[in-house]
C-alpha cells in the first residue's frame, strides 16, 4: 500500500480520537514537536528507521524521550505505530495531522519573503489583509532575501504573488529582448 495513504489514514484516525476526546490543540502541539524533532535530530530519525532495533527497544526509547513532553494519548499513538512497524512514517503522519488540523480549523499558512525585514506594524497590516483576502486565519512566517532587491513575494497554499523588484526587472528584460 502507498505510504502516503497509510500516513494519511493514521493521521485521520488520530484526528478522530482527538476530536472525540476534545484535545486536538494538544495533539497538534505534540505532532509539531515530533515533526521538528525528527527533522532536526538525525540520530532520532536513524533510531526510528533502523530495522535492527526491535520495536520494544524503540518504544522504550520513545517513552524515555517523550514521556513528560507529550500527551499520554500521543505517546500511546506512537507506541501503536511502532508496534505496527510504521515508525518510518512518523514524520509524514505528523505532517498530515497538522495539515488536517489546519484545514479543520480554517487556518492557512503564508510565507512572506522580503528584501529587508518587515517591521511589526507592516507585518500586522499584511496579516490583516491576508486574513481578509483568504477569509481564514492566516499564520504568517517571514524570511529575508536581499536578492529580491526590493518588494516581497508571498505564498499561501498554491497561490504565489511576486511583487519583488528583481522579478519586475527580469520581466522587463524579457520584454525588451524579444
Amino acid at each position: 500500500m502507498n505510504q502516503s495513504i497509510i500516513s494519511t489514514r493514521y493521521a485521520k484516525a488520530l484526528m478522530k480520537v482527538g476530536n472525540e476526546q476534545k484535545c486536538l490543540d494538544a495533539l497538534k502541539t505534540d505532532m509539531e514537536l515530533i515533526a521538528a524533532t525528527i527533522s532536526e535530530n538525525q540520530l532520532f530519525e536513524q533510531v526510528l528507521d533502523n530495522p535492527v532495533i526491535k520495536p520494544p527497544q524503540k518504544r522504550k526509547v520513545m517513552n524515555e524521550l517523550l514521556n513528560k513532553r507529550i500527551q499520554p494519548l500521543t505517546l500511546n499513538f506512537i507506541n501503536l505505530i511502532i508496534r505496527n512497524r510504521r515508525e518510518i512514517l512518523l514524520a509524514d503522519i505528523a505532517r498530515n495531522f497538522i495539515d488536517q488540523y489546519e484545514k479543520l480549523m480554517g487556518i492557512k499558512r503564508a510565507h512572506v519573503v522580503s528584501a529587508s525585514g518587515i517591521d511589526a506594524k507592516a507585518k500586522q497590516r499584511l496579516q490583516k489583509q491576508l486574513n481578509t483576502l483568504f477569509k481564514a486565519k492566516v499564520q504568517m512566517t517571514t524570511e529575508v532575501n536581499p536578492n529580491l532587491i526590493g518588494g516581497f513575494v508571498f505564498r499561501v497554499g498554491d497561490i504565489q504573488y511576486d511583487a519583488s523588484l528583481s522579478s519586475s526587472i527580469e520581466r522587463m528584460r524579457k520584454t525588451l529582448t524579444v
